[in-house]
């Protein structure tokens, strides 16, 4: 089991991908010109902006437009740009909330400028995502990413209520990483179908159903590396976090086979995942983008 190079990811990318995403790097390095603030709010809102992850979510919105676009996915730029700013909002809550002092290898925020400053920061990113999404000129978009939003903040308070508490089951778990992770996955996917002018309820209903099922994936495999510390940019594991290795182990003590059950769990979720986008998008792409994820 291992932490995949961010290379890896760009490396599947058709060449028409990786010039959008590009200039959804470049949209976001620019997000506030013009906009004048304190040198140490600048830093703190552009820290993720800098500091980049794989940008899977932003990639996603790129690779649903450009299957269902055939080829043609102009549009998808500054849903993708927006999907991204909300993510970033959510690492600078969940720094806060967490008190996160390392991540991605390096200080966050919090630890940099305080939380005072942070979640100032947060609120400059939340209303850039949104000025994006309504500059795409597609309401669905922005209603669909304002929704997602909602739905992260639901997922943070209940990890906060959850987290300690020895009762939480496997169910309030998948319900935990739907509205913490999984929602704005969906909602990436989403906006990249819309984007491509897809409307069809049935077909947008499908792509809901992917963008959930990867996204419970993803968070189950970053609690499984958390678990097991084999990302080494990011601290360990905390005594009270909500995780799916700790609550299948809870009854049993069995760690081993709690282990092999998350990750059959996970793989399962990408295998339904792949079965919907066989019959509705068939972008093996997008099919082998998505396999990156299994561990």
């Amino acid at each position: 089991m291992a932490v995949l190079n961010p290379s890896k990811y760009m490396e599947l990318l058709p060449i028409e991908v990786r010039k959008m995403l590009t200039r959804v790097i470049e949209t976001l390095d620019h997000s506030f010109d013009g906009t004048w603030m304190p040198e140490r709010l600048l830093n703190a809102t552009y820290h993720y902006i800098r500091n980049r992850g794989k940008l899977i979510r932003p990639t996603l919105t790129l690779l649903v437009a450009y299957a269902l676009g055939n080829g043609s996915f102009e549009k998808s730029v500054l849903p993708a740009a927006s999907v991204e700013l909300i993510h970033i909002a959510s690492l600078l809550q969940d720094d806060i909330m967490d008190e996160q002092r390392i991540r991605r290898g390096v200080q966050t925020p919090y630890s940099l400028f305080g939380s005072h400053t942070t979640m100032l920061a947060s609120d400059l990113i939340i209303a850039k995502a949104v000025e994006l999404a309504i500059k795409s000129g597609d309401n669905d978009i922005v209603f669909e990413l304002l929704n997602s939003s909602v739905k992260l903040a639901v997922g943070q308070n209940l990890e906060m209520e959850l987290g300690g508490k020895d009762h939480v089951t496997l169910d309030d778990y998948l319900k935990l990483i739907y509205y913490k992770t999984a929602s704005l996955i969906e909602s990436s996917m989403i906006v990249g179908a819309y984007s491509a002018g897809v409307k069809d309820d049935d077909v947008v209903r499908k792509i809901r159903d992917v963008g959930r099922f990867v996204g419970l994936a993803f968070q189950i495999r970053d609690d499984l590396i958390d678990y097991l510390n084999i990302d080494v940019k990011n601290p360990t594991l905390v005594d009270d976090e909500v995780n799916i290795v700790k609550i299948l182990s809870r009854n049993n003590g069995d760690i081993n086979a709690s282990i092999n059950t998350a990750r059959k769990l996970l793989n399962e979720m990408l295998d339904n995942a792949i079965d919907v986008i066989k019959t509705t998008i068939n972008s093996d792409i997008l099919v082998n983008y998505i396999n990156l994820l299994r561990i």
